[in-house]
């Protein structure tokens, strides 16, 4: 896939805004920090899942069953809760930690007849990583309304000879921005505008479908692993814990068995997985990769179903993907897919690349271009 340089240019302004939407709402009042250990042999409980009850907030203890909680302002009178696997769970008020430096929270070993213990405990957790994750989105990523000025280019492959070359510049509007995360907002308050000099293309050879492009954003549309209510339906895995430009981050990989349209975004997918990289400090998204395969896609977006008297359709697709965030927004969307047309084949690989970003002096957009041109 060709790549494209990273060119991130914020006003400082803008920045400021958005970090000061970023921490409005739950203000974080304490921070608590601590082990939890066996009551019986004193070693660490490692993937504690820890929590305030009722609510996704919480987090979990590392491989050395150390943890660090944030809790809001407005959630200082809660209980707070920890269960791991093999021991009793433990619940008390959580103002009870915060007059401490350091807290021990010990637990007590329960036995289960249950196999795997390692694995059922770390897939808790994850759940839980993924949970915050999503219920963060507000707090980590900018509020609207703001402008993205995008570069965008497509390189179409056919038969092994370059068939066309599509550049254009994208302008994005987007009313809402991340603080109220989900499909219909995206669709409702996101629009675009395309454009490209002295160029004249036709719909049916051209078409950017930006929309499914965008639709790789979970960040935005709070979908995928993103979408709590659908974790249950995917197989989860902690990849690595890497440390990247001095910060700590967890990878977690996921896999559909069994592909749905609400857990792939393809209608006929029947192969999808992927990783999710997310910072440990505020659990913000860094990116999202994946790949699935289908036997066939609808033309226009691969979230379509094909017509059954319908012979123009795209045959034996597979594609990969990777989305990046940065400085609180969407940085760059990078897609390579491979396909069959009328017994032809295909490589096509795109690039949607924020260069610019604003909150002032907004260009504002009613509607979505699907084409270059005016």
């Amino acid at each position: 896939m060709r790549k494209m340089k990273l060119i991130t240019i914020f006003a400082f302004g803008f920045l400021i805004s958005f970090c000061s939407v970023a921490q409005t709402g739950s203000k974080v009042a304490h921070t608590i920090k601590g082990m939890v250990v066996s009551t019986e042999s004193n070693q660490p409980v490692s993937y504690t899942n820890i929590g305030l009850e009722g609510t996704f907030y919480g987090t979990a203890s590392d491989e050395n069953g150390n943890f660090t909680l944030k809790v809001p302002e407005d959630m200082v009178d809660k209980k707070i809760y920890f269960s791991a696997v093999g021991f009793q769970s433990r619940q008390f008020p959580v103002n009870e930690l915060f007059d401490r430096e350091f807290n021990m929270v010990k637990l007590v070993a329960q036995s289960y007849d249950v196999g795997n213990v390692d694995i059922e405990a770390q897939n808790m957790v994850l759940i839980r990583i993924l949970r915050m994750a999503s219920e963060n989105i507000r707090y980590n990523y900018g509020a609207g309304p703001f402008n993205l000025h995008c570069s965008y280019s497509k390189e179409r492959t056919k038969n092994d000879s370059i068939n066309s070359a599509t550049t254009a510049s994208v302008l994005i509007y987007d009313k809402t921005g991340y603080s109220q995360p989900g499909p219909l907002d995206a669709y409702e308050n996101r629009n675009y505008r395309v454009t490209q000099e002295g160029s004249t293309y036709s719909f049916s050879d051209n078409m950017l479908k930006l929309d499914e492009l965008l639709a790789f954003d979970w960040v935005r549309s709070k979908s995928g692993v993103l979408n709590p209510a659908l974790l249950g339906d995917y197989k989860l895995a902690l990849q690595s814990q890497p440390t990247i430009d001095g910060q700590q981050f967890w990878i977690i990989a996921f896999k559909q068995l069994l592909p749905t349209l609400e857990g792939s975004g393809d209608f006929y997918a029947t192969s999808f997985e992927g990783t999710i990289t997310i910072r440990k400090d505020d659990y913000a998204v860094r990116s999202i990769s994946a790949k699935a395969k289908a036997p066939k896609n609808n033309r226009m977006d691969r979230s379509l179903s094909v017509a059954a008297d319908n012979t123009n359709y795209l045959q034996n697709v597979s594609y990969e993907y990777t989305v990046e965030y940065r400085d609180l927004l969407i940085n760059q969307i990078n897609l390579s897919s491979n396909y069959l047309y009328h017994g032809e084949s295909f490589v096509e690989n795109t690039v949607l690349q924020v260069a610019r970003a604003h909150a002032n002096n907004l260009t504002v957009l009613d509607s979505r271009d699907y084409f270059p041109g005016e």
